[in-house]
């Protein structure tokens, strides 16, 4: 049987200095990349796990037991919690892992994972529960217990992480208790021990602790195991919860957050030559103690490949260069410079490195990311406006890694160009090849548009918000830039809602998406603002006074024309050239209108699609209804068929209105600048919940505000119009004074509801100015992403 050196948490090798855990920290990331800096955050005693919470606060574990928060970067006074761990909470035993409900925001649901005392071998046993949060507490009696009596007879070899995948499942890393809990096997083999949970990735149902659905082992001759123990008395029946097995000490896995199938990858102790990085997988030995690292456990390159039955890891690296493989984070995409997307971070709490394995599997061990942490003991990206890596030191003390942001540069003047043919799907989380996980609160997915950077500038797309956990929305931005104090779309819980939005690109030719509330995401590419260095024909906007020219609630008129055909869904054909102020269908390359589905309050949810007339279902839509009255507008940029007609697809929804406010002109246009585009980082011109542009309005009534972020000659704005908290039914409509049009953008079918529209309106003439009329008594929310020339 081996020995084993109880030290300082984390560090069971020999070799490594034992730090004290009551000295103050002086470890600091070292030798980091241009760019990038290091700073202290808070003092906490010997800090463990670390997670970001969705609104930006820092949860952090200190392993003698409590739970603490930093909230800007300020530890709060109050623990949220304080667990009674002693003796189970020296070396590496304690309070070791925890991980937030992917639906956090909705329930509250926080798991960790931490040894408690028990009348078992060694005195101690590991346990993973479910508790209760509210604003700033975690409820002690909310305990929900998911899988206890996990052997630490040893003391060592915890493993103690948890993470939430991309399935919803809870994932538990379990290292091999030091000693073989059965007593009967050394080198210990608890890892190969299928009857144990030691040495084990576990996966189980996050509510109850059960087994997954789907796990490897499960059917007659096999158990649950979750409670039972692990003694030498253990039934020797295989347990449903194992996922995959043969490690010593998994002390911290990591699951990648951006876009793609599910993974996760797996920080693997090791005992005397080699620490490892292994892939995580259904049902995969990767090898302890037989194997350790890309060799047989004591050997030494170059080794044999592994026997059958054996997953080799990604990467190992000598005791020359670290001993205690622990704290571990993929890079979210698009905030960092564009060399360190899709790369992964692993730390060695012996040697204080820090790696950067890069997206092309490259790993430069003789280059870290860092140096000048040792005692890491977990790390964790959290998002604010920006994101920063935060780590704790088991030496007491939280950190962070961030990297300076670049402003947003408005590009020069842009001209429109169509999406061709159906509107280019870029991102369906609910998808296979997106890994069928929603994007979680508090987090943010970079989107690459698939266009050329030098020549696009920005996009107009089309987001579905899909039945968010709890009330949110969306903000999409330019890749690598702070996210601005704006939103492109709200939902309340359950809901399916689209919006529009004009999003600037990166340098790499990418979006980011953040989300308040856990959701699935839809984007559709509508089309593209590229680079007008002059005078240009095709893709100018030029803005009509808003008028109606459809409306299938009302009889046909010679202003009214519509009519209704069989389809994929039942069309609405809707004749658009040469009505409403618009030219002949050749001066347009695309017209602009605000389109609005008025449900039954006897029909469900349903969508509607908007196609060129003639040109058949292009398979996404733009807009979504929620049934029972609905009522919902969008902001519909789209090509005429050959007769100067637009088809739209519906689906549950059986009326719809169609208000013209312009058109993109084709290439028959005189060249001219007047109508080229300038997209701005958003601004928020309006919230009359902070008395910015003008105040709540009372009931009918009428607001106007000389636009900050645009010229006085501008001849258009792009804004973002959102109502919040409506007393009653009712609508907004955005006009450039004057007369009050009979048309609408954004509409309400009861009170409380959160709809937002982009709009495309004419401005007044200079100076520009624009008004807002309710009809109903709101606040409103406006942001603009940018204008048009007059």
């Amino acid at each position: 049987m081996r020995k084993f050196v109880a030290a300082a948490l984390l560090v069971s090798a020999l070799a490594v200095p034992v730090v004290n855990l009551e000295a103050p920290s002086v470890e600091a990331a070292t030798n980091l990349p241009a760019g990038f800096s290091d700073s202290l955050v808070a003092t906490t005693g010997a800090a463990t796990g670390i997670v970001g919470m969705p609104d930006g606060t820092v949860m952090v574990l200190v392993q003698s037991g409590s739970v603490r928060l930093i909230r800007g970067d300020v530890l709060l006074p109050t623990p949220a919690l304080t667990m009674s761990l002693s003796p189970c909470n020296a070396g590496e035993r304690g309070l070791l892992g925890v991980a937030l409900d992917q639906d956090f925001k909705a329930n509250g649901f926080v798991y960790l994972y931490f040894t408690h005392p028990a009348a078992a071998p060694g005195g101690c046993v590991n346990r993973a529960s479910r508790f209760t949060m509210t604003r700033d507490s975690i409820d002690p009696n909310s305990e929900v217990i998911l899988v206890d009596n996990i052997s630490s007879n040893a003391g060592n070899h915890n493993g103690g992480d948890l993470e939430i995948g991309g399935d919803g499942f809870l994932y538990i890393s379990v290292g091999d208790a030091g000693a073989d809990p059965r007593a009967d096997s050394s080198p210990n083999d608890a890892a190969q021990d299928l009857s144990l949970l030691n040495g084990k990735i576990l996966r189980v149902v996050p509510s109850t602790g059960d087994p997954a659905p789907g796990n490897p082992i499960s059917g007659p001759g096999t158990a649950s195991c979750r409670v039972r123990g692990n003694l030498p008395s253990t039934p020797t029946t295989p347990c449903q919860e194992l996922y995959a097995w043969g490690l010593r000490n998994p002390f911290r896995f990591s699951f990648d957050p951006n876009t793609g199938p599910d993974r996760f990858f797996i920080n693997d102790v090791g005992q005397s030559t080699h620490e490892e990085v292994d892939q995580g997988g259904i049902g995969l030995n990767y090898g302890w103690p037989v194997r350790e690292g890309l060799c047989q456990l004591a050997g030494s390159p170059p080794c044999p490949a592994a026997a059958p039955g054996f997953t080799d890891p990604m990467t190992d690296y000598p005791r020359s260069l670290g001993q205690v493989i622990t704290a571990s984070a993929f890079i979210p995409n698009g905030h960092w410079p564009a060399e360190y997307d899709g790369g992964y971070l692993f730390a060695d709490a012996g040697s204080g490195n820090m790696w950067l394995r890069r997206s092309d599997g490259s790993i430069n061990y003789a280059a870290p990311f860092a140096t000048g942490v040792p005692a890491i003991a977990d790390m964790a990206f959290v998002t604010t406006d920006t994101v920063a890596l935060y780590y704790t030191l088991s030496s007491g003390t939280v950190r962070k890694i961030t990297h300076t942001t670049t402003p947003f540069a408005p590009p020069a003047a842009l001209s429109f160009r169509a999406q061709s043919g159906a509107g280019s799907r870029v991102l369906d989380t609910r998808l296979p090849e997106s890994g069928n996980k929603p994007l979680r609160a508090g987090a943010t997915r970079y989107v690459p548009l698939g266009v050329d950077p030098a020549l696009t500038k920005a996009a107009l797309v089309n987001f579905a918000f899909v039945t968010p956990s709890t009330s949110g929305y969306l903000t999409a931005w330019a890749g690598r830039s702070a996210r601005p104090l704006a939103s492109n779309i709200n939902a309340f819980p359950g809901e399916v809602v689209a919006n529009s939005a004009v999003v600037p690109v990166d340098a790499n030719g990418g979006i980011l998406v953040y989300a308040f509330a856990t959701a699935h995401v839809v984007i559709d590419v509508l089309g593209y603002f590229d680079v007008a260095a002059g005078a240009v024909s095709a893709g100018r906007f030029v803005a009509v006074s808003p008028n109606r020219i459809a409306d299938t609630r009302e009889p046909l008129s010679a202003t009214n024309q519509f009519s209704r055909r069989s389809g994929t869904f039942p069309i609405v054909n809707v004749p658009v050239a040469s009505r409403g102020g618009l030219p002949a269908a050749g001066q347009i390359g695309a017209a602009v209108l605000v389109v609005t589905a008025v449900t039954d309050p006897a029909n469900g949810g349903g969508f509607l699609s908007a196609s060129a007339g003639g040109a058949g279902f292009s398979g996404s839509s733009n807009l979504n209804t929620n049934g029972f009255g609905d009522i919902r507008a969008n902001l519909v940029v789209v090509p005429l068929g050959a007769d100067g007609s637009v088809d739209f697809h519906l689906l549950s929804v059986p009326d719809v209105v169609v208000d013209v406010a312009g058109y993109f002109t084709s290439s028959s246009a005189p060249a001219s600048n007047a109508g080229r585009f300038h997209v701005i980082q958003p601004f928020r011109e309006v919230d009359t919940r902070e008395g910015i542009g003008f105040g709540r309005l009372p009931g009918v009534a009428t607001a106007t505000i000389d636009p900050v972020s645009v010229p006085p000659d501008a001849q258009a704005i792009a804004h973002n119009i959102t109502i919040v908290d409506n007393a009653f039914a009712g609508f907004v409509t955005p006009y450039a004074g004057g007369a009050l049009p009979v048309v609408s953008a954004g509409n309400t079918s009861a009170a409380d509801q959160i709809h937002a529209v982009l709009s495309f309106t004419q401005l007044s003439p200079a100076p520009a100015t624009m008004s807002y009329y309710t009809s109903m008594p709101t606040d409103l929310v406006v942001d603009t992403p940018g204008f048009f020339e007059g």
